[in-house]
């Protein structure tokens, strides 16, 4: 791709931004994920600020960075680092830029979907159901909340030389003749959110450009250091350099998303992504830093792997998705969601894991407090009669109690329990099954209409996993049925 810098200056570009920021009212929101493309698109919006007279100051910028909770220690490091940074150096440069990080809910993060509601973890861009929680909603969130009130202009660091792919999409979207384009999805009532993408005709070899040639922003970090290029707001240019070359491939950072389209191509191939991404055959960013002498990484790799070992092993997963229906493939019946027993299994690995990590980042949490009550209250409400199970798990593990472990009492006791297993051995009973029906009968059973209790429980026995049996004897007789009229 020819360079942006053939046919314009550095200086067109930041007349054009002024030229948007000073049309209207509608604050921006930047995307910045810490990636060379959302840095460079920061870098210049830091630029064309800083040269306006404070007064046409007028609106905001709100910088939106995502943390998964499950991104890689060095880079999150990175990112909280420069997140700080940018909050720090607008203060003291009187720009109306705040950062700031988003996060996905609780009950809807990675390992509650995994741990909590036994989701296999994705191998395949069609089943990349973390990609929509992770990072679209709580983007989403945060630009809904600003559309209560305004319009709002989403600037994002997207170019058209990144692939084939985007460029199609880019220019499928593109309105000729005009730099900002509608939003696909985000709307508010009667407001509309609309993109601009300053940076869209850069080469890679522009951004490098702006972020470390053309830039006049210089620091020494130690003493007798030659000055080095910074970015706007006080970080080194370089230590971003130098993370893209301890990394391997040539792929880029895992954006700033706002929309499921945008998902499509990203972050799978991604460079900067998820620590425990299993789309991919290889994370060259957890391997890329461990060649580059990151050995304290190790951990993770052999984590990520033994998930992905234990993955496909029938005794650990369902035949039967989380609301009872049966999905065959090619007259096979498909894996659902990990059994209760692995998700115990991945849960007791993980904070192990967590352990090892804690040794060289003290912080870290590969899963934290508000994850594990999430998970806790999941188990709780579809099939631990124990209320116990994780607790005894962390404890386990760790030789400490969960905050909340004093105030939990399990619905039956040790000899009830016992029981109850004899028995559903005794009857071959489903344990699953059981402990759901003595759970939403708990539930409910102070209720004084007892219709929702009803209600719950000819859901539960009338799941299609319970009666494939008697389904797959009727699809057999009308295979029969149809071939004798055929013949």
């Amino acid at each position: 791709m020819a360079s942006y810098f053939d046919n314009y200056t550095l200086d067109d570009l930041l007349d054009e931004m002024e030229a948007v920021y000073l049309n209207d009212k509608r604050p921006w929101i930047l995307g910045y994920s810490g990636g060379k493309d959302s840095s460079c698109t920061l870098q210049v919006t830091f630029s064309m600020l800083k040269r306006l007279p404070k007064e046409k100051r007028h609106k905001p910028v709100y910088v939106v960075s995502s943390d998964t909770l499950i991104e890689n220690p060095i880079i999150l490091e990175y990112l909280k680092d420069n997140i700080n940074k940018i909050n720090e150096s607008a203060k003291e440069l009187d720009l109306p830029i705040i950062a700031q990080i988003v996060y996905p809910e609780l009950h809807d993060s990675f390992w509650a979907n995994i741990i909590g509601k036994g989701y296999p973890t994705p191998k395949s861009i069609q089943y990349r159901w973390c990609t929509e929680r992770l990072k679209i909603r709580p983007s989403n969130k945060f630009i809904k909340e600003k559309l209560e009130y305004e319009d709002v202009v989403v600037l994002l660091g997207v170019r058209k030389d990144e692939s084939s792919a985007r460029k199609a999409r880019i220019e499928k979207r593109e309105i000729e003749g005009y730099l900002l384009t509608p939003h696909e999805t985000l709307r508010g009532k009667n407001k509309l959110a609309y993109v601009y993408t300053p940076i869209v005709d850069f080469s890679t070899a522009d951004v490098w450009d702006v972020l470390y040639h053309n830039n006049d922003n210089l620091i020494t970090f130690n003493a007798g250091d030659f000055p080095s290029p910074a970015t706007a707001w006080g970080t080194s240019a370089m230590e971003l350099f130098e993370m893209y070359m301890k990394g391997s491939g040539d792929s880029g950072e895992c954006p700033f998303i706002a929309d499921e389209s945008s998902a499509k191509s990203s972050c799978g191939n991604s460079r900067f992504g998820c620590w425990i991404c299993t789309v991919v055959k290889e994370d060259k960013s957890l391997n890329g830093f461990i060649e580059s002498g990151h050995n304290e990484l190790k951990p993770l790799v052999e984590f990520r792997s033994w998930l992905l070992s234990e993955r496909d092993k029938p005794k650990n997963r369902k035949k039967h998705k989380r609301n009872g229906a049966v999905v065959k493939r090619d007259g096979k019946i498909m894996f659902g969601p990990f059994t209760f027993e692995a998700r115990q299994m991945i849960l007791k690995k993980l904070l192990e894991t967590q352990i090892e990590m804690q040794k060289f980042y003290p912080d870290l949490e590969l899963i934290n407090l508000g994850e594990l009550k999430a998970i806790d209250e999941i188990w709780d409400n579809e099939e631990d009669l124990t209320s116990t199970t994780l607790l005894n798990i962390y404890k386990e593990v760790t030789g400490k109690d969960l905050p909340w472990a004093e105030y939990k009492n399990p619905l039956f006791d040790s000899s009830t329990l016992n029981v109850i297993a004899e028995k559903c051995k005794e009857y071959d009973i489903n344990n699953d099954l059981f402990n759901k029906l003595v759970i939403d009968t708990n539930k409910y059973k102070h209720f004084s209409n007892n219709t929702k209790l009803k209600n719950a429980v000819s859901k539960i026995l009338n799941q299609q996993w319970l009666h494939q049996d008697i389904i797959e004897k009727i699809e057999e007789e009308s295979g029969k049925e149809l071939e004798h009229e055929n013949k």
